[in-house]
């Protein structure tokens, strides 16, 4: 009697007080939390995209550097032009004379240099825009870390959760073992039937094979850990002993901008800038270009390569394309506006999101505090059924039913401070404040 009372008075120490903390102090999760995101491939995706997105503002700003190139041709030519002047006294000593002498290799080394110099806001908002995608791959980076810690914390509460179910477990077949030897007592003084030892050792049976099952759930959801934390499946990982729900400081707890508004706000942004690169397309284009080359023929198409060198500037400005401008600039406006309504949508979505959360995690503790009450009063049935059981008022089977209902109260109270953390973490992580820090 009093054994069952001890086992059931440390079960309750194991579980824990009901009131609710988040935890985040826990000495392994917060390990877990970084190794997680350490050995993730979707994480270490998401930096090579932020990455890729540095190397493409690199790209942008470098279109307006100025740009160098050169090139080199040669020509064998089997009938080289020749021209013959006329024979007119006007033409001094070139009269009668033939130009180009035959010369059948014409080759050339050339060089440019152009320099943009205006094209309209072009190179400008593209340099925006491509610094615009690399702000939204560092948030895309984000949301993928505290997808990763959120999956990190629920599958570690899970194994935690289940550890515990094996404690219980374990603590039900010992008393079932135990009541079991105290049938097998009152058999051998002749009280009870055969019978009677024999339903109670079925029992025993069965409750050792829920904490086979147990253990085995439990083995898979440390092998599930193990993978999400990189390490290898069969190793074993360190849990706490319980879920232990403290106070939570809701109150201290600021909502942070979440990654998702954060992307979405960047997307209007890209979408404005692409308006303003289509019309860039039809401003006033400037540049300035400096060529020099080395080639021949040379002057008057004479034998023998000549240096040469040119400098100018280029100007374009666009007069009549038929509408096609106002039509493109219209569809990129339309775009704009569909990506403003977008912005709203998500922010009443996170709003949601957050109310949802809320809602469901504070009737996650009504629930909690609910199984809690029934555990005790199970516990105390079970005593009561047990104490008259040796006084000989009632038979084993009230006996095991008791303790049935005990073991079924154990789960639910177990189930709901699960249930309870779980609430708990989704709500962290739409406040927007689930991190490895």
């Amino acid at each position: 009697m009093e054994k069952l009372q001890k086992h059931f008075v440390f079960l309750l120490i194991c579980l824990g007080a009901v009131q609710a903390h988040a935890q985040v102090n826990d000495p392994y999760l917060m390990e877990y939390r970084k190794e997680a995101i350490e050995h993730e491939q979707l994480v270490k995706m998401a930096e090579n995209r932020v990455e890729m997105g540095y190397k493409n503002y690199k790209a942008a700003m470098s279109n307006m550097m100025p740009k160098i190139g050169a090139s080199a041709d040669y020509w064998y030519v089997q009938n080289p032009l020749q021209m013959a002047l006329p024979d007119d006294p006007r033409f001094g000593e070139l009269a009668g004379q033939t130009m180009g002498q035959g010369a059948q290799n014409q080759y050339g080394l050339y060089t440019s240099l152009t320099q943009p110099i205006y094209r309209g806001g072009q190179l400008k908002e593209r340099k925006n825009r491509a610094e615009i995608k690399h702000k939204m791959a560092s948030e895309q980076l984000e949301i993928t870390s505290q997808d990763v810690i959120m999956a990190t914390d629920l599958q570690y509460w899970q194994s935690v959760a289940q550890n515990e179910l094996v404690f219980a477990m374990k603590n039900y077949k010992n008393d079932l073992s135990r009541i079991a030897g105290l049938v097998e007592n009152k058999v051998e003084v002749g009280t009870l039937d055969q019978s009677d030892l024999l339903m109670t050792e079925v029992r025993v049976n069965r409750a050792d094979l829920a904490v086979i099952q147990a253990e085995n759930d439990l083995k898979v959801y440390k092998m599930s850990l193990n993978r999400i934390l990189g390490r290898p499946f069969e190793d074993e990982i360190t849990l706490i002993d319980s879920i232990e729900l403290e106070h939570f400081q809701t109150h201290e707890m600021e909502m942070s901008v979440r990654p998702e508004y954060k992307v979405a706000e960047y997307k209007v942004e890209e979408r404005i800038k692409d308006m303003n690169i289509v019309k860039s397309t039809y401003r006033l284009q400037f540049s300035g270009v400096v060529t020099g080359s080395y080639s021949s023929p040379g002057y008057n198409f004479q034998p023998g390569a000549v240096p040469n060198v040119q400098a100018g500037l280029m100007m374009s400005i666009p007069i009549f394309h038929g509408g096609r401008k106002q039509h493109l600039v219209a569809s990129q406006q339309l775009k704009v506006h569909n990506e403003q309504l977008a912005l709203e949508r998500t922010k009443e979505l996170l709003d949601l999101e957050i109310a949802q959360k809320r809602v469901a995690w504070q009737n996650s503790l009504k629930e909690n505090t609910v199984a809690k009450m029934s555990l005790v009063k199970a516990k105390q049935n079970a005593t009561v059924m047990e104490e008259r059981f040796e006084e000989g008022v009632i038979d084993i089977l009230e006996v095991i039913d008791s303790q049935l209902y005990l073991e079924q109260a154990v789960i639910e109270y177990i189930q709901s401070k699960l249930k309870a953390q779980i609430q708990w973490t989704y709500y962290v992580r739409s406040m927007g404040n689930l991190t490895a820090n």
